[in-house]
């Protein structure tokens, strides 16, 4: 459900560079009613679309298990954007980390490959929802020789959404995991989402203002987009953004056309804008702020400040050391 474009606009840009300074000042995406049972989760989750799970490699995980969780997933990432229809997916295990082919299969399947195993079930959330979400990021634009410039700023947004998912899916996992029998996986996913959103490298330097960072990073990132140290940085400013819209349809109109030959970031964001139907550009409005940039036709935009750290992780934050493993990388 799309928010109203002018009365709810969101309030004091500083506050997003704060969230970068406390992970969990970021307001916590609201948790749905708990389901009834877990008849009715299943349901639900397979009410989205086609998700085939090739069989071998999940180990302790059967196919049907992994399965259900990758379409509740999707369900949450679709709910997002209303109507949207997507061909079917096939994942596959890969001992090679995550990926989504360029390549679809014989009948038109996307081709997803996951390196999760087991039943850590924090893995799969993380890494297929970032790959979904280039999909629904229109991915197979720039594919070769279209050529990546720009693409980095799409793959943060793949992560911020894999850190979205995971706590969406860490608060509903408490009442309503998808099957009865997880949920005494919820505490572990608890611990994954707490070490994900709070690595250093995720953080800015001491007395380092975001612009200043952008100002010294954003050439580099230009010349590669997988500089996931950055990305991963950037994605703890955009983590507010995506838990304060309901509606994420302007994600649609990415890459929609090649990047022009020397084309700087503020023209990638301005074509983007352009393409964007006027009532789903909050989003692409409130992207040109984090970055100090003037929306075309001068619309100015205001970042909600964050409300104080949610209490769901305290009890993971207190039982995890400072020398815990960080989250799965992709």
């Amino acid at each position: 459900m799309p928010r109203g474009h002018s009365t709810k606009r969101i309030a004091v840009a500083t506050s997003v560079l704060l969230s970068l300074m406390n992970p969990y000042a970021v307001r916590a995406a609201e948790s749905k009613p708990a389901l009834q049972h877990k008849g009715d989760a299943e349901t639900q989750a397979k009410r989205s679309f086609g998700i085939l799970v090739a069989g071998g490699g999940w180990g302790e995980a059967r196919p049907e298990e992994v399965e259900l969780l990758l379409n509740t997933i999707a369900a949450e990432l679709l709910s997002h954007f209303p109507g949207k229809q997507l061909d079917p997916i096939v994942v596959s295990h890969s001992q090679q980390g995550p990926v989504v082919l360029y390549q679809k299969g014989p009948a038109n399947q996307y081709q997803i490959y996951l390196a999760a195993k087991d039943r850590r079930w924090g893995e799969y959330i993380y890494e297929f929802s970032h790959e979904l979400f280039h999909i629904l990021a229109n991915y197979e634009y720039h594919a070769r020789p279209r050529g990546v410039r720009h693409q980095w700023f799409e793959e943060m947004l793949c992560e911020t959404v894999s850190l979205y998912t995971l706590r969406k899916l860490s608060l509903t996992w408490q009442q309503s995991p998808p099957r009865t029998e997880w949920a005494s996986y919820a505490a572990d996913l608890n611990k994954f989402t707490w070490r994900a959103l709070n690595e250093p490298h995720r953080h800015l330097p001491e007395n380092t203002s975001f612009a200043q960072w952008f100002r010294e990073n954003g050439s580099s990132l230009l010349e590669s987009p997988y500089l996931r140290d950055k990305n991963e940085l950037v994605s703890m400013l955009f983590l507010p953004l995506l838990e304060q819209n309901l509606d994420w349809q302007a994600v649609e109109y990415l890459n929609l056309d090649l990047p022009r030959e020397g084309s700087s970031f503020y023209d990638y964001l301005a074509d983007w804008y352009a393409k964007t139907p006027p009532v789903h550009r909050e989003l692409v409005d409130q992207t040109m702020t984090v970055f100090q940039f003037h929306p075309p036709g001068g619309n100015h935009v205001r970042i909600e400040p964050a409300s104080p750290p949610d209490t769901l992780h305290r009890a993971a934050a207190e039982e995890s050391s400072a020398g815990a493993s960080g989250a799965t990388r992709q």
